[in-house]
């Protein structure tokens, strides 16, 4: 009901001012043609005239004073004008013309006086004849004066002209050649007029129309800046303060979306991470469980090679430690996700703490007949926990002596990289595929498939030092070098 009120409102006050519009604009415009046309036909008239006076006098400046009587005949006759030349002396000289004005009586002296602002021309004749005084008028339009030079005369003659015209007649001429152009422009005057205002009024509807439908379309990113007093502004500023609480509520709820989202991505990550690892590691406990049960039932029942059982009962111990290196690493894994390992952050000396990790696996390099090479900084320190980076440090080690050939070179780095921290550990004669690199920091991984113990350990070494590492703010990348293959750390 309001909406519609609103509508007839304003279709009332279109109708109203645009027909008062039209009634202003028409009686202005009929107002100033009234006015204007009788002097611009006027002024025309003129132009035109002194435009032909001109040319008759450039060809009067050519001919001879008795010849020119054809020349000012035909001047009157094409601009229908009144002509009188008049000589050095004063009077009206003789040209020989049959329409221009000409002397009353021959033999007589014609005196001619012409006032300015009087459409008269008064002319004196005295002789034997008569003595009278002439009076002509020639027209209400000022008389057109031009100098004139004969080809055989010196003297300066004088040229009057005006025009014949009647004045009102070519008022009314003009005003009925003209109305038809008149009428146009009055009619294209008050459509623009209506339009304008009608534009005024409705186009602040028409804008809040438009927002409406941005708004049901959630799109807040517009502002009325609407500066008018009445209902029509009120209700567009407070459409720009609704506008901006919604969208800050949306823009909350898109951030609460988006934050519930992560998280929920990241559970499943962190889900399809733990079903990943489960699986891996009921894998790697499935093989030696099996081993170990077959082994102990061929001793159990003296079955072919199994009666030896002192050495098998040797590679069953073998293969329960290294079950049990698996289980610790993955209790270790478990608990630094749960979060139960904390570790104690104290300054470290990296360099020491890599020293003594080599003398604990320096036995292991000998028995692979594999050359260590070292250049250890001193003084080099971090902050971290002791048992953890030394347990990260000894899977680096074990991995690059474990996957190296006998008789290979470990050459182990401590000192500034960049201007930070940093340990590298290379074995030469290594080379590791450009598509396993990416994944050598994953769970159980390993570059072969076979899963076989004699070519490698239980695939959580690297897993491990990158968790370790992750909590100490360094990074480990290993890459392909021209002597191996080398690990990088950074702190």
């Amino acid at each position: 009901m309001l909406r519609k009120k609103l509508a007839e409102s304003l279709t009332a006050r279109i109708f109203v001012i645009t027909a008062l519009i039209l009634l202003g604009a028409g009686t202005i415009t009929f107002g100033l043609i009234a006015w204007a046309t009788p002097n611009t036909y006027a002024a025309i008239v003129n132009d035109e005239l002194t435009r032909q006076v001109n040319t008759l006098v450039e060809k009067l400046a050519h001919t001879a004073l008795d010849d020119c009587g054809s020349l000012l005949d035909e001047f009157i006759r094409s601009s229908k004008a009144n002509a009188i030349l008049i000589g050095p002396n004063g009077e009206i000289t003789e040209t020989g013309s049959q329409l221009a004005i000409q002397p009353v009586y021959e033999d007589d002296t014609t005196m001619v006086t012409i006032s300015e602002g009087d459409p008269t021309v008064t002319y004196t004749t005295e002789g034997t004849k008569a003595d009278d005084t002439v009076i002509v008028t020639m027209s209400e339009q000022a008389a057109i004066t031009s100098d004139v030079r004969f080809s055989d005369r010196t003297d300066l003659y004088t040229l009057y002209v005006t025009p014949r015209v009647e004045a009102e007649n070519l008022v009314v001429r003009t005003l009925v050649q003209m109305a038809p152009w008149l009428l146009l422009v009055l009619l294209a005057f008050s459509l623009l007029c209506a339009f304008v205002y009608s534009r005024y009024v409705t186009r602040p509807i028409v804008r809040l129309s438009s927002i409406a439908g941005k708004m049901a379309k959630l799109d807040f990113n517009w502002s009325c800046e609407e500066t008018r007093r009445d209902e029509i502004g009120q209700l567009g500023r407070s459409l720009d303060e609704m506008a901006r609480r919604l969208d800050a509520a949306l823009q909350k709820l898109k951030a609460s979306n988006h934050a519930l989202r992560g998280e929920v991505e990241q559970e499943r990550e962190l889900d399809r991470q733990r079903m990943s690892f489960f699986s891996a590691a009921s894998h790697e406990l499935k093989t030696p469980v099996t081993i170990l049960k077959g082994q102990l039932t061929g001793m159990l029942e003296g079955v072919g090679i199994y009666k030896d059982r002192d050495k098998y009962l040797l590679r069953s111990l073998q293969v329960i430690e290294r079950m049990e290196n698996l289980i610790k690493e993955m209790l270790t894994i478990s608990r630094m996700e749960a979060g139960s390992i904390t570790g104690k952050k104290a300054q470290v000396d990296l360099s020491a703490l890599v020293e003594r990790q080599l003398s604990s696996d320096a036995e292991l390099l000998e028995q692979r007949s594999q050359h260590l090479i070292s250049q250890l900084a001193p003084g080099i320190t971090v902050k971290g926990d002791p048992s953890l980076l030394g347990k990260a440090v000894g899977n680096l080690l074990s991995n690059a002596s474990l996957y190296s050939p006998s008789r290979a070179q470990i050459r182990v780095w401590c000192g500034r990289l960049e201007g930070r921290p940093a340990l590298t550990v290379e074995n030469t004669d290594a080379y590791i595929s450009e598509d396993a690199l990416p994944h050598l920091f994953e769970a159980f991984y390993r570059e072969e498939n076979s899963r076989n113990r004699s070519t490698g350990g239980s695939g959580l070494g690297l897993y491990l030092v990158r968790m370790i590492l992750e909590r100490h703010g360094a990074t480990c990348a290993i890459e392909n070098t021209d002597m191996g293959v080398k690990a990088t750390v950074l702190f």
